[in-house]
């Protein structure tokens, strides 16, 4: 019995485009179209956060690496738009990377605004890589809390049954 010798470099890599093929199948089969191919896909994409506070909306973007300048935000038709990039230090070549797990490129990301909103009350802020846009919006917009009733009695359920 001969044993091989596998590369676990070239396993994990195998498994990698099984993966990208699986999702590109199964992506193509919702009828949608692929940008481009899922093994080129890589760029930078924003953790975002999104929470009510003092009556406004905010939204909240993780953009560590970008400079405030490469960041243009819009408002059209109800939406607010960032786009920007996160630049690679060209100061290192290719060829002298060891670890390379940070992403890079461009980024863009909508946000559809509530109904009522006061598009010249939208402020931006930048902090530590945060970019943090704060929308004031209408108490119609916020989110609202429903009370859940629960049935604990026989006589109320009877009286649901009857009333269905």
């Amino acid at each position: 019995m001969t044993l091989l010798a596998r590369n676990l470099f070239e396993d994990l890599f195998s498994l990698h485009r099984e993966l990208d093929t699986l999702f590109e199948h199964s992506w193509n089969s919702l009828g949608r179209a692929l940008p481009e191919p899922a093994a080129h896909w890589g760029g930078f994409f924003p953790e975002i956060e999104t929470y009510t506070k003092d009556g406004s909306l905010v939204y909240r973007l993780a953009i560590p690496g970008v400079d405030p300048k490469d960041v243009e935000l819009s408002i059209m038709s109800g939406e607010i738009k960032v786009k920007g990039e996160r630049k690679s230090p060209i100061e290192v070549k290719d060829e002298n990377w060891q670890i390379r797990n940070f992403r890079y490129g461009r980024f863009e990301k909508t946000f559809r605004l509530p109904e009522g909103v006061d598009v010249d009350k939208v402020s931006a802020t930048f902090h530590n890589g945060l970019l943090e846009i704060t929308v004031p919006a209408s108490i119609a917009a916020l989110p609202r809390k429903i009370e859940i009733k629960q049935i604990e009695s026989g006589e109320e359920k009877a009286r649901l049954k009857a009333s269905a």
